[in-house]
């Protein structure tokens, strides 16, 4: 289906257990609202939610999103031995410090447990009791009180304890900063970038509380979500304020403890101060929301990020989630180097917030899976199949797969319901257009020349526009639910241990020309400093992906042949490699 004629969809009901891979025969709704258009209902969870079938003895591949990249646009049968494989856990003997870029020095990410007796993991039972999630605005003072109780007796136990707060923060590091060469293999481990990063944090957050909860006796106990796509939630909350408070943290940006976040802020930026630029911000935040899940329900690549498989070098294609999700690693963070504690992978679990904020990251996601009627994203094994290892509530290292944490009611937890508000937003939003348009309607004769990017990489020291093709106009409504058009961003280099931010707007060219404004937001590209495994200053080569089918519709661009791409740096030493649009088939199961 054309996410262009989709006004409601639904979201089944939260307390539904289990995961989307086992049929189901439940018709249990609730509706949700994408835009102002004609209703599209999404309640049929019985054919969806099956198992990878075979074909000929084999895994049937036809449907296999394999992520963005080269691979879109090829026809041809894949073979399977040109599959790949899914990831496994590294091996904890051959952990090795990674380094800081920004201090040169290394960076201890190493467990404090061996690869002696692992066990798999058992999902809870469903009979276990539902823990909810509140969101941490809404918290009184016994949430609050329980919460601060919770995060000091983690922060009191011994150094050296895979409970302790200091070791469980060592968790990200070791996933997410190359402390692991993957298993028979150069490559390093890190779930960034690609289609493990969702999964990941959500047993990263499982596990987490579920050690809280030990360590005060409650079995009930659920941590809070930071709600920032709300628009009371959109300022840090205050609870993790209080200088006295466990759950605060020295080196975040103060300048921010009062102000509304800007999804758009880059490092520096003036905090938001009138109640028209407030008003503004929130409504243009609102409207990023309502784009990146309309543009992205047909290609779960585009939302989760890109494949990643067993033996592969990192993907580093963020999805639109991540995306966002690294602008408030940023605000959150210091101004200046060293980028500690939010600022960096490498220590972004040494802040409390971080649990909040990855509250809300996974919140989208089971926000995302019911939109598509809790149909699994992938079903290609080698994501289902994919597994890590964490230090369990029982003390216990355990490996865990992706097949198992595919919905928050099969660990046993939920999220209270909020208002979702970007659901509402695209008419305010669209008169917000308007008006900064007519205000700078003087500058409408401004025409300037536009051309191809080209063949050689280029500098983003300044905004780039680029004359792009597009490989077909005017599609039909059954050719935009059997495709989706992505503008791709190709070989972005940023050097490792800085930040890095450039903004993705298109518009229709005006007889060949670039009209005087940017257009509308496609997407961003965000990168937050990392450790690595390697030394020296060096390069890390992304790519960014951005549906744009809906975009063109609501620019009324789906007959021009040829559209205005335009990057606009906001910071960092950027290189682009390329800018092209495609067309991306949408699997026959999917919506």
């Amino acid at each position: 289906m054309s996410l262009s004629h989709l006004a409601t969809t639904t979201i089944s009901n939260p307390t539904i257990s289990g995961s989307p891979l086992r049929k189901s025969t439940r018709n249990t709704c609730g509706s949700v609202r994408l835009s102002n258009r004609t209703p599209y209902t999404s309640c049929e969870l019985n054919k969806q939610n099956q198992e990878p079938t075979t074909h000929n003895g084999g895994i049937d591949r036809r449907n296999v999103l394999l992520g963005l990249g080269g691979v879109y646009g090829a026809t041809a049968t894949i073979a399977n031995n040109a599959i790949g494989a899914p990831m496994v856990p590294p091996n904890l003997a051959t952990c090795h410090p990674a380094t800081d870029d920004e201090t040169k020095l290394p960076v201890a990410c190493c467990p404090p447990y061996s690869s002696a007796n692992i066990v798999d993991f058992k999902p809870p039972s469903s009979s276990e009791p539902l823990r909810v999630r509140k969101a941490a605005h809404k918290y009184n003072s016994d949430d609050i009180a329980k919460f601060e109780a919770a995060i000091a007796a983690m922060k009191a136990l011994p150094k050296d304890d895979p409970w302790s707060f200091g070791q469980q923060a060592t968790i990200h590091c070791t996933f997410c900063n190359g402390a692991f060469d993957q298993v028979n293999s150069k490559n390093l481990l890190q779930i960034h970038g690609s289609w493990f990063f969702l999964p990941w944090h959500r047993y990263y957050l499982y596990f987490w509380e579920k050690i809280l909860g030990k360590l005060i006796g409650d079995d009930t106990f659920a941590i809070p979500f930071w709600n920032w796509d709300s628009p009371k939630g959109m300022y840090l909350p205050k609870m993790y304020q209080p200088s006295s408070s466990p759950l605060s943290d020295d080196t975040r940006n103060k300048d921010h403890y009062s102000s509304v976040i800007d999804y758009k802020y880059s490092m520096n930026d003036p905090n938001p101060s009138t109640p028209a630029q407030i008003d503004e911000v929130v409504t243009r935040n609102l409207a990023e929301l309502d784009s990146i899940f309309k543009e992205t329900l047909q290609l779960p690549a585009l939302f989760m990020g890109k494949a990643q498989r067993g033996g592969e070098a990192a993907a580093n294609a963020q999805g639109r989630n991540e995306g966002l999700h690294n602008v408030f690693h940023q605000w959150v963070g210091p101004l200046e180097k060293p980028y500690h504690n939010m600022g960096n992978f490498a220590t972004a679990g040494k802040d409390p917030v971080f649990y909040g904020h990855h509250g809300n990251v996974d919140r989208m996601w089971d926000i995302y899976s019911k939109l598509r009627g809790q149909k699994v994203e992938f079903r290609d094994p080698d994501w289902l199949e994919s597994s890590f290892i964490f230090y369990d509530e029982n003390r216990q290292v355990v490996n865990v797969k992706v097949k198992d944490c595919l919905t928050p009611e099969s660990l046993r937890y939920s999220y209270a319901p909020e208002p979702l508000a970007w659901t509402t937003i695209r008419r305010k939003y669209k008169k917000l257009q308007n008006a900064a348009q007519t205000r700078s309607a003087g500058d409408s004769l401004k025409l300037k020349p536009v051309s191809e990017f080209g063949s050689a990489p280029r500098n983003l020291t300044e905004p780039i526009q680029v004359l792009v093709q597009r490989p077909k106009t005017s599609r039909t409504k059954d050719e935009k639910a059997d495709s989706v058009e992505v503008l791709f961003i190709d070989g972005i280099q940023v050097t490792h241990g800085s930040t890095a931010r450039f903004d993705v707007y298109v518009s229709q060219p005006i007889a060949g020309l670039a009209g005087p404004h940017n257009g509308e937001l496609a997407g961003s590209f965000v990168k937050v400093p990392h450790a690595h495994g390697g030394s020296g200053a060096h390069k890390n080569v992304s790519s960014l992906e951005l549906g744009i089918s809906t975009l063109l519709e609501e620019i009324d661009a789906e007959s021009s042949q040829k559209l205005v791409v335009t990057l606009l740096p906001r910071n960092g030493d950027v290189v682009v490699g390329g800018v092209q649009i495609r067309l991306v088939d949408v699997d026959d199961d999917d919506l």
